[in-house]
């Protein structure tokens, strides 16, 4: 697989953000995290032995432009970004503090802005830092972890608080809102049915739209890593379905926003389960394999199918799936969570080495890992 003399993007993780997987000892914990939290711990361990060069993080919740992709501070030298995990008044002690790459940063903004239409870069507080929230953290709190636990030489359930300087350093990336503005929204409603109708129809277009932009915006993230000299891991931030059933015996900490109950009922969706399904199979293959057990990133699946109900099963993560169809376009992927004991095939462009999926709450959650595949 991947060896430490390769450079371009050796690394791909999907990691989840929500906070609950942070601290598997808590008493109060949907007893599913625990695995996922597991999971997440493995990816790091794999990570730390990739010994990236810079992380490429791509999230759905951080300072986001309306209709752009945003990329952080391009081109500002001496720049970090730092927050902690702070969900509901919890998690505030963990916490993540990282250089971001300035070089790289505007690199990729002059090339993404070349090829794409929809391309932005902020400049914020005068170029001397970048908040983070959970949808950074958490991801970043994982894939730094062990890394950063080696440095400081601590034991796993004593490390909360993630302060990488020079190596690996971060871009950030923010992934477009999707949508009309508030405002429009606002307006929507007191404005008749057929208007509403009419609008309605203009955000289904431009939602529609989305979807062939962010795969392009991943075949040109794939071209630009593969022609540096940097050793790079994409690291995905998203959860998937948030319409599923919940109980109302978990603590109010793991519950729907009150705001969420006129969007769904407390037993969920139906389209909630079908889209997590639709894809675990998409980024496992379970439904493309061959015979020798390789398989590529099934387009039709995600795009056709389950985007048709992503609408209603409300994934902050599907943006991030989008753009990873095009990161691997093409490209084919050997499943060695199934077929471990199956030699490594040199067909394959990357191994899938980590995958979990569970729903411990009204969302689901998933982490994966692709390593590159050098024979």
């Amino acid at each position: 697989m991947t060896s430490n003399d390769q450079c371009g993007l050796i690394g791909i993780a999907y990691l989840p953000h929500g906070t609950m997987l942070l601290d598997p000892d808590r008493g109060d914990l949907p007893i599913l995290a625990k695995s996922l939290h597991s999971t997440c711990m493995q990816i790091s361990t794999q990570i730390a032995e990739l010994n990236p060069d810079l992380l490429l993080l791509l999230t759905p919740h951080g300072l986001n432009v309306h209709h752009s992709i945003n990329i952080y501070q391009p081109g500002i030298s001496n720049c970090y970004a730092n927050g902690n995990a702070q969900w509901n008044g919890q998690w505030t002690d963990y916490s993540v503090d990282v250089d971001l790459d300035s070089e790289a940063s505007k690199e990729l903004y002059l090339y993404l802005k070349e090829r794409l239409s929809n391309v932005q870069g902020m400049l914020s507080f005068a170029g001397l830092s970048t908040p983070l929230r959970w949808g950074e953290v958490v991801p970043l709190y994982f894939a730094l972890h062990e890394l950063a636990r080696r440095n400081q030489n601590v034991k796993n359930n004593e490390l909360k608080q993630i302060s990488m300087r020079s190596k690996p350093k971060v871009v950030i990336i923010a992934q477009p809102g999707r949508g009309v503005t508030s405002t429009v929204e606002y307006i929507v409603i007191r404005l008749d049915w057929l208007i509403r109708y009419v609008l309605a129809e203009e955000k289904e277009r431009f939602y529609e739209e989305q979807q062939p932009n962010l795969i392009k915006f991943g075949q040109s993230i794939r071209s630009w890593c593969d022609q540096s000299s940097k050793r790079i891991l994409l690291v995905i931030s998203g959860d998937q379905a948030h319409t599923h059933a919940w109980s109302s015996q978990l603590p109010q900490l793991y519950q729907p926003d009150p705001s969420c109950f006129s969007r769904f009922p407390q037993s969920g969706t139906e389209q909630a389960d079908l889209f997590d399904e639709m894809i675990q199979n998409w980024l496992t293959g379970k439904r493309s394999q061959s015979n020798n057990n390789l398989y590529q990133l099934d387009e039709d699946l995600l795009v056709n199918q389950a985007g048709k109900i992503e609408k209603q099963a409300i994934s902050c993560g599907y943006a991030g799936s989008l753009t990873l169809q095009g990161v691997m376009k093409n490209d084919f992927i050997q499943n060695r969570i199934e077929h471990s004991s199956q030699p490594i095939d040199s067909s394959a462009h990357w191994i899938l080495t980590n995958f979990s999926a569970c729903c411990p709450t009204y969302y689901g959650m998933l982490a994966a890992l692709f390593l590159r595949n050098n024979k």
